[in-house]
């Protein structure tokens, strides 16, 4: 049940329902009813064992996207149309099998031009993975030549409509129809300038085109599972976090608080979402397996939303500073570390903090899914601390926005970073900024 959204469970709880008649359902909730503290199970222990297997890592294109979305600081405007976009991509990542992009725009909204669609897809094929969002495997392929920093200008040719010259990928064949090509197309009248003719190129320089644009993903959707469901993803909003004003001597996670410092503390609350209340029907006691299965079904719900809280508290505990001062103070924290802390199995952090799952945290700095807490990191330049992906991507930003008008490189954006100490490959720096929705410096 950890890994299940609300929707989900909400259609498991019904059908329980409607075929033990030991259930019946006290109140039906709609997805607007007040959030509440859970108190946590003293039995969770009978129920811990229930649950201890293997993490289902299966996630959508979809839900992979919308994760990286939720994480950006944009209009509401542009998060609508991102999301339209996002969600009427094909299994292969295109919309090319889709109705045109501009027909997503809505008319009601003003905002919604053309020059907005233009800058959401550029955004969302700079996310990872990148080169989606493109109408076809080609523009896919020069998307992702263009976001790279490195890409030889021999290759940006060859990709930008005459990638038929890689047929066959024989260097020499290669560079010999690139000669007659820029020969063919100059004997034209009135041929303009190419940028093929600004390159100086030989063989040698064909081959390395040629083996960067093999190096390319052709299938940037593939390893992700197939999106069945055409309605827009609804966020299983499952804890809030209010920072609350006062401070508390020390935590107590059976009531969801977590001491902040000396002038907050923070409530955790669950959402308790459109489950309905269900109870065992008082006029029951016919049928002792009906009952039995209906108890145990109401402990499990139990369970679940006990062990969803105590989860938020450590996340909160061990994240404080982010939830004290927002974006860019996330420290590197891995689910290992909660599942110790709480004395859990590391499965179960798993489950709870999934990216398939839809399980979110409402905070004062906006909707975040679960696992946006658990950032990777890098080492700083002593060894001794991790600096977390989150902190440098805005250290990346913030680069960018001192030193305007340089367009820096991802080479150069690496060597500001180690002189800051931090211990990072210039991949690593492309692939942040890539997921920040950062234009390489070529496209900047």
């Amino acid at each position: 049940m950890l890994s299940m959204s609300t929707e989900d469970l909400k259609a498991y709880v019904y059908k329980e329902i409607s075929e033990n008649p030991a259930l019946e359902i006290v109140k039906k909730k709609s997805s607007r009813e007040d959030f509440r503290v859970a108190g946590l199970s003293k039995d969770s222990d009978a129920y811990q064992r229930s649950l201890e297997a293997s993490e289902d890592t299966n996630e959508t294109l979809q839900s992979h996207l919308m994760h990286q979305l939720n994480s950006m600081n944009i209009s509401k405007d542009e998060a609508e149309l991102s999301k339209k976009l996002i969600y009427n991509l094909d299994e292969n990542g295109f919309y090319g099998s889709m109705l045109a992009p501009e027909t997503l725009l809505d008319k009601k909204r003003p905002a919604q031009n053309k020059a907005m669609l233009e800058s959401c897809i550029a955004r969302i094929q700079a996310m990872d993975p990148v080169g989606t969002c493109c109408k076809t495997p080609e523009e896919s392929l020069y998307v992702q030549a263009k976001l790279d920093g490195n890409c030889p200008k021999l290759a940006l040719f060859i990709l930008d409509g005459h990638i038929d010259l890689l047929n066959p990928p024989d260097p020499f064949k290669v560079y010999k129809k690139l000669q007659d090509f820029q020969k063919e197309w100059h004997a034209k009248t009135f041929a303009g300038k190419l940028a093929l003719d600004d390159l100086s190129f030989d063989e040698y320089d064909t081959e390395d085109a040629i083996n960067f644009i093999l190096r390319l993903n052709i299938h940037p959707a593939q390893g992700f599972t197939k999106d069945t469901n055409s309605n827009f993803e609804s966020p299983d909003i499952v804890l809030r976090i209010e920072k609350i004003v006062g401070p508390i001597l020390h935590s107590d996670y059976e009531k969801g608080l977590v001491a902040g410092d000396r002038n907050y503390h923070f409530q955790i609350k669950y959402a308790s979402g459109v489950l309905p209340e269900i109870r065992i029907a008082k006029d029951f006691s016919f049928d002792k397996q009906n009952t039995i299965r209906a108890q145990e079904l109401i402990d499990n719900l139990a369970f679940r939303e006990s062990t969803i809280v105590l989860q938020g508290c450590a996340i909160v505990e061990f994240q404080k500073d982010f939830f004290l001062n927002g974006k860019g103070h996330l420290s590197v924290l891995t689910r290992k570390t909660i599942a110790n802390s709480l004395g859990i199995h590391e499965s179960t952090v798993s489950r709870m903090s999934a990216k398939k799952g839809s399980k979110y945290f409402q905070t004062e700095w906006g909707l975040f899914p679960a696992s946006y807490f658990f950032p990777s990191g890098v080492k700083s330049d002593d060894g001794k601390e991790k600096v977390s992906s989150d902190t440098i991507k805005i250290k990346i930003q913030e680069i960018i926005d001192e030193h305007k008008g340089e367009n820096l490189s991802d080479s150069k954006l690496t060597l500001l970073l180690n002189a800051q100490g931090i211990k990072i490959a210039r991949r690593t720096v492309a692939k942040y900024r890539s997921q920040s929705g950062i234009q390489n410096s070529y496209i900047r």
